[in-house]
């Protein structure tokens, strides 16, 4: 009774806390998976609904609400992951991080591999993927080694005081875009054609390439927010920039997640 006591009350932490490391906060991450789940086929989208039993918006941020509940803490670690010094993904560091964790998972249930494990193995597989593969592409969730860029490390300012480059870049979806529902920004950013998504953003389908371009993706968002950038003094070209990064981001994460899904279903 104890136990279960204890587990209830992490549990209530963990939903109810605010947590400093959230990619993309609950309404990008509601954003990717709602464009996403427009962009299955029908066979994905019933069988997401199927072992989900909801949307994949709703469940979008599990892996945040939970990360601090046993037996799920392994997981808190695993929402970024580290560039190595020539671009791509680390993959020795924490076995890849938020990458490793994604492609673990979709290599688990791939091939038909699923339609041989319970339901409950499957389902868990599905949110560690819908979570873990946004996360990658948060411009702050490419760590970089101290080693080989010291100059990555600092903060910004808000209204002259000291704040967050990664609470910044986490919430950059809804920057400026207040009363925005995350269905509303889904609808605003969802309007590529599919040739062109293929060519642009799917490529080869591999996490090592879609890795490499997070990578320069997040220079780019590090270039525009440089130590101590006051982000409430932006200029309309600052603003723009910021949003072509978020945006372009978060339009990837979300055709990448439906092209992952897709392909474990076919």
């Amino acid at each position: 009774m104890k136990n279960k006591s204890l587990f209830i009350a992490l549990a209530l932490v963990a939903i109810l806390g605010v947590q400093s490391a959230k990619a993309w906060s609950g309404f990008g991450h509601g954003a990717i998976n709602y464009i996403a789940e427009q962009h299955l086929n029908p066979k994905a989208k019933a069988e997401c609904r199927r072992y989900l039993q909801h949307t994949l918006s709703w469940h979008a941020s599990w892996m945040d609400h939970w990360r601090a509940v046993p037996p799920y803490q392994y997981t808190n670690s695993l929402h970024s992951f580290t560039a190595t010094a020539d671009g791509g993904i680390n993959w020795k560091s924490r076995k890849g991080g938020a990458a490793g964790l994604a492609s673990r998972s979709i290599k688990k249930l791939s091939n038909g591999k699923y339609k041989n494990m319970s339901d409950s193995l499957v389902r868990y597989n599905l949110l560690l993927i819908i979570h873990a593969l946004p996360d990658m592409h948060c411009p702050v969730h490419v760590s970089f080694s101290k080693k080989d860029f010291p100059e990555y490390k600092y903060n910004l300012r808000k209204n002259g005081k000291k704040f967050s480059r990664h609470k910044f870049w986490d919430a950059s979806p809804a920057f400026n875009r207040e009363g925005w529902t995350y269905e509303e920004y889904a609808a605003y950013v969802d309007k590529m054609k599919p040739k062109a998504v293929k060519r642009k953003i799917i490529k080869d389908g591999k996490i090592n390439t879609w890795g490499k371009d997070c990578v320069k993706q997040a220079h780019k968002a590090l270039a525009i927010t440089t130590k101590d950038k006051d982000v409430a003094e932006l200029t309309k070209k600052e603003q723009k920039a910021v949003w072509a990064v978020a945006d372009g981001q978060v339009v990837k994460a979300a055709y990448r997640l439906a092209y992952v899904l897709n392909e474990i279903f076919k």
